[in-house]
């Protein structure tokens, strides 16, 4: 009895048991968050444990009169963003990588550029320019057109959609990009041969091979957009045009009385249930991709496509992109940074320009402590996800470990349910364990833990995809020479994944440094980041103040990323995501 007793504890306390206790309690907390979504819809009134099992909330959101309008709208905006999407992201995968274009390297740099001018600031800068009372664009044209309001608008559905798919066209674009690049040139040549134009080479053979990840990247942006807030907050709710996700803000952070907590849990379902369809044909998509492999070991070589007269039209295509999603934004940002009031460029304006924004925004970054909970927010989301996700890959491929794929699609949990459904989870979850974890209501450990939980997918795959390329002798030989698991994982298996590691850990910090959707759901007074802090400016009216931090947001993120990229040149240079 005593010997098996010896031995049931000798395998409780094996140098990697640490490491299972991690990977057992961050599936338990993304299992925890997902099902608190759907208890939470059966529960009225505050979360509390008393409360009783109910209907009254779906009852309540059915006959909503905005309900009906909203799934509408969420439809429509998220089928108008994946065609937005496809629109630019298929001429530029194919103009950049399989054309003599003029400018490629400038192009393909400025797509990995685009993470520094997150979403809510693309949007602000928009209504900068295309407001009907202050935009610049509207200003002008009220200089030749005589109206007292507009013309033009963007309060509206269509440019909720038209945002939303140029912010996720780099997404789109790279989901495809790999399709092109693997096209066999043959093929297209043998369509030449047989008389095809050029436009002919494209449309029946080109596209066709690139549909399965065309269609796979169409339905990821799909789950994306229907879960997005800050533009559909920025431009529908001013005119009462709502989508889920609105709404489910809405009932968390009403203008009268007490949050609807259940309410919002039955607007995450709602968001929910199209997401999880969607990814299910996402799914099969994966899998039938092998169908359209056309590189082989027979003498594949890439070719590109000549132009001729057309390869400036072309470039003048991916110009115009770059123009609405970088150009335009950031100069009226940076304009309005400097400015008093939104106001046309001219020599009077010239003379009001000053830098009070500035100072009212270094002022706010050091008094409110909203520069060292951002700093935290970013190190401590990127630390989370890249030790938790690198114990769980660690576990799934190099253990046999019983349900270690049970493991391996916990992890993946996250991918299938909205940003805001977790955040509302993780706000629903501190008010009921007030309490027991006092620390987690209204704190900035709040935000961290559902920014952590949402980054997971990504950070699980990408260091997965590193592990699987390390064989299983190089920890063997570390064993016969008398060493632990954990020793192997430390001096061989961590030093060879540095790269994923390092990349891991600058895609994660980079997304919660300009994450504003989970950090609003989340926030109270002692909690804000700069994205918030935007955020605020902006809703109060403090257009220059709003601006100016828009601006330091995005120099900071350009000055990080060109010094990650300087430090580690051999990580960085050749890969690109």
């Amino acid at each position: 009895m005593k010997k098996r007793h010896v031995a049931l504890l000798s395998k409780i306390l094996r140098p990697e048991s640490p490491l299972f206790i991690v990977a057992f309690f961050t599936a338990a907390i993304i299992c925890t968050l997902t099902a608190v979504i759907i208890w939470s819809t059966f529960q009225e009134g505050l979360p509390e444990f008393s409360a009783k099992f109910t209907l009254a909330n779906y009852e309540e959101v059915l006959l909503y009169p905005l309900t009906p309008m909203a799934a509408k709208n969420t439809i429509i905006v998220g089928l108008g963003t994946v065609l937005v999407a496809c629109f630019f992201s298929l001429p530029l995968g194919w103009l950049i990588h399989r054309t003599n274009i003029p400018l490629k390297e400038l192009f393909l740099t400025l797509i990995f550029l685009h993470v520094l001018l997150p979403g809510f600031l693309r949007t602000m800068g928009w209504i900068m320019l295309l407001s009907p009372e202050i935009g610049l664009i509207n200003q002008m044209l009220r200089v030749i057109i005589p109206v007292e309001r507009g013309p033009l608008s963007l309060y509206n559905i269509p440019f909720i959609a038209l945002l939303q798919g140029v912010s996720l066209t780099p997404t789109l674009f790279f989901m495809v990009a790999g399709a092109f690049v693997a096209i066999d040139p043959s093929i297209e040549e043998s369509a030449e041969v047989c008389g095809a134009s050029r436009l002919q080479n494209l449309r029946a053979v080109a596209l066709p091979l690139v549909m399965p990840a065309l269609a796979a990247g169409a339905i990821y942006t799909f789950m994306t957009a229907i879960s997005m807030y800050e533009v559909a907050a920025l431009l529908g709710m001013p005119n009462n045009i709502h989508v889920f996700s609105t709404l489910m803000y809405s009932a968390i952070h009403p203008e009268v009385g007490l949050p609807s907590y259940g309410v919002a849990g039955v607007y995450g379902m709602l968001v929910l249930v199209p997401t999880v369809v969607a990814l299910r044909y996402y799914q099969k998509m994966l899998k039938l991709s092998h169908h359209y492999a056309t590189v082989t070991g027979k003498g594949y070589r890439p070719k590109l496509t000549d132009l001729g007269r057309w390869r400036w039209i072309g470039a003048g295509f991916v110009i115009l992109y770059y123009l609405i999603d970088l150009v335009l934004p950031f100069l009226s940002v940076l304009w309005t940074s400097f400015s008093p009031r939104i106001q046309l460029p001219s020599r009077a304006a010239l003379k009001t320009l000053n830098f009070d924004g500035y100072l009212s925004a270094i002022r706010m970054l050091g008094d409110g402590g909203v520069m060292l909970n951002t700093i935290q927010l970013v190190f401590f989301v990127a630390i989370i996800c890249v030790s938790a996700s690198l114990i769980i890959s660690w576990f799934v491929l190099r253990t046999k470990l019983p349900g270690r794929y049970v493991l391996d699609t916990i992890s993946m949990i996250p991918h299938a349910i909205p940003g805001i459904a977790f955040a509302f989870s993780v706000a629903y979850v501190s008010l009921l364990f007030v309490r027991q974890i006092p620390f987690l209501y209204g704190s900035l450990a709040a935000i961290i833990l559902a920014d952590s939980i949402r980054r997971m997918p990504f950070a699980t795959r990408t260091i997965s995809g590193s592990l699987i390329q390390i064989h299983k002798e190089l920890e063997e030989a570390v064993e016969i020479s008398g060493g632990s698991r954990i020793v192997a994982l430390r001096r061989v298996i961590v030093p060879l994944i540095t790269p994923a590691l390092l990349y891991t850990f600058v895609w994660t910090a980079l997304h919660a440094y300009r994450e504003v959707t989970i950090a609003l759901f989340l926030q109270s007074p002692g909690n804000m980041v700069m994205a918030t802090a935007i955020w605020q400016r902006w809703q109060s009216g403090e257009t220059s103040a709003a601006a100016a931090l828009g601006v330091i947001m995005i120099v900071s993120m350009g000055i990080i990323v060109l010094s990650i990229l300087r430090v580690f040149p051999q990580v960085f240079g050749g890969r690109r995501a």
